[in-house]
């Protein structure tokens, strides 16, 4: 039996009824709902960590209070667990778009290998395996909760033509594909053996929100705010799982378009702003809060220590160029988000570091030195790369690395380059040094611990540094799926954002 004591219980409210190895008493989380606090000093008897993955959606670098960046942004929560962990400097992910950048996180390599080039590519092919499978095979309760977007969906007409109907020359349909195939690319198919999956108002889900497990998956609709199901699932699951070792992907789909937020999330931003700052920013105070909640569940469980999470955005903000506060706010498709990238030029869609430059936290406590600012290049696929190393599985293939020894360790150096390739692009970083190259129209060469970062284009001053990362940049595609840097003319979009946000001599 489980007691519960909500808002309004009076004197008592101060007071945990104790009920067997449970505790339960009355609180209140910090958007004033009652919630229920469940404490249990759980027994692990597995000595490797709980796994946690925290991925947002277009959420830019700035918009992370830690940074320091804009004093608008409220994420206590996530403030909190930068002090008491590690805050990337320079944390990179794989691709400025979503189905790539999601496909990086869930393989542990870098997506082009098996032909996840951007969003055109999905699903996620059945021939690599996943993080969920290698970990649910040795041993780990393994869970999703909120946006996969690597599944059969509306952009899957190379997957149609090439693989499900090889010569077909009809328009591709989603709805003409069979339940029974588009399942095979679900989660729950994928190694996840607990999912509550979805964006919004339906969700394929294995257990409802009290932790009752289905028979099978099946639909459930919840029309409440998707950032607070979310929430809600990945706390839940924690409660199924607390005492098995556990690896739970929490997908929040935010602050990403359309943008939309309770009066409760709104309450706490002045209405004299961009009507679109003010929602994206609901969205991330919704985000932290859900982050708190998953925190304080780990800690009233005693599991803090004995679980890694990392806090990564998939890619950077797209502000549409020039931030318009179109309305209503509920309009999607190329409009800002209401997240901001500064100090860092660009957007969603292009290789520069505004949008694969991104809030990157990592927590461990007592394992990891609190605080900690680490200023050395990494990039997300170091997180399955860790996650995989902690659980001793084999990491031969993976293409990031484990963490843990270089944050313990501030003289421990990686010496290595990090890529990207997309769409008409392609970029390579080692050291101070990164390069980048736009189809066969603009190439620079940028010296990103400089002031200028990269508001100055050192190419002509630097011809041997230049040359040598293109070589690196030309002989790592060479072992792509779809092989080679693109050096053929940049397509309209790409276009249309490298003139808005550079100039033609780079700056």
């Amino acid at each position: 039996m489980v007691i519960r004591q909500l808002k309004g219980c009076g004197r008592m409210a101060g007071m945990c009824l104790a009920v067997g190895m449970v505790l339960v008493a009355c609180s209140q989380s910090s958007n004033d709902k009652p919630e229920e606090v469940v404490q249990e000093d759980v027994i692990r008897t597995d000595s490797r960590p709980n796994i946690i993955f925290i991925f947002t959606d277009d959420h830019g670098y700035a918009d992370l209070g830690a940074q320091g960046v804009v004093d608008d942004i409220k994420t206590p929560h996530l403030d909190a667990m930068a002090a008491e962990g590690v805050r990337m400097l320079d944390g990179y992910v794989t691709a400025p778009q979503c189905t790539p950048s999601r496909a990086a996180l869930m393989s542990g390599r870098y997506q082009q290998r098996f032909g996840v080039d951007d969003n055109a590519y999905t699903p996620f092919p059945l021939s690599q395996a996943t993080l969920a499978e290698r970990l649910s095979e040795a041993g780990y309760k393994t869970g999703m909760v909120g946006k996969w977007h690597l599944e059969i969906d509306g952009n899957s007409a190379i997957w149609y033509r090439e693989e499900y109907a090889p010569g077909a020359t009809d328009t591709f349909d989603t709805q003409r594909i069979p339940k029974a195939e588009k399942v095979k690319y679900y989660p729950d198919r994928r190694g996840f053996q607990d999912i509550f999956f979805g964006y919004a108002d339906r969700y394929r889900a294995t257990f409802d929100l009290s932790g009752k497990s289905f028979s099978s998956a099946r639909t459930v609709r919840d029309k409440r705010f998707r950032v607070d199901v979310t929430s809600d699932a990945a706390v839940t699951f924690i409660d199924r799982h607390r005492r098995d070792p556990f690896f739970l992907y929490v997908a929040y789909y935010a602050p990403h378009v359309p943008l939309e937020a309770t009066d409760e999330y709104l309450s706490r931003f002045p209405e004299d702003m961009p009507e679109r700052r003010r929602y994206g920013l609901a969205m991330l105070a919704a985000i932290d809060d859900g982050v708190g909640r998953i925190m304080a569940r780990l800690r009233n469980y005693g599991l803090d220590d004995d679980t890694i999470v990392f806090f990564i955005s998939d890619n950077g903000a797209p502000l549409a160029k020039s931030k318009e506060d179109v309305l209503p706010v509920s309009t999607g498709g190329f409009v800002w988000d209401g997240s901001l990238n500064e100090p860092w030029l660009g957007e969603k869609g292009m290789l520069s570091e505004g949008a694969i430059r991104v809030p990157y936290v990592v927590s461990w406590p007592g394992h990891l030195p609190a605080g900690l600012a680490y200023s050395q290049p990494v990039t997300s696929l170091d997180a399955p790369a860790t996650a995989a190393a902690l659980a001793q599985i084999d990491t031969s293939d993976l293409d990031g690395v484990n963490l843990i020894p270089y944050l313990n360790d501030a003289n421990k150096v990686m010496d290595r380059a990090l890529y990207w390739r997309f769409w008409r692009q392609s970029a390579v970083r080692q050291g101070p040094w990164k390069y980048l190259r736009v189809g066969n129209q603009r190439e620079y060469l940028f010296d990103l611990e400089s002031e200028q970062h990269e508001n100055e284009n050192l190419l002509a001053q630097n011809p041997d540094v230049a040359a040598r990362l293109r070589q690196s940049l030309t002989t790592w595609a060479e072992t792509l799926k779809l092989p080679g840097v693109p050096i053929v003319a940049p397509g309209v979009t790409e276009r249309d954002l490298y003139d808005f946000h550079f100039t033609d001599d780079g700056s």
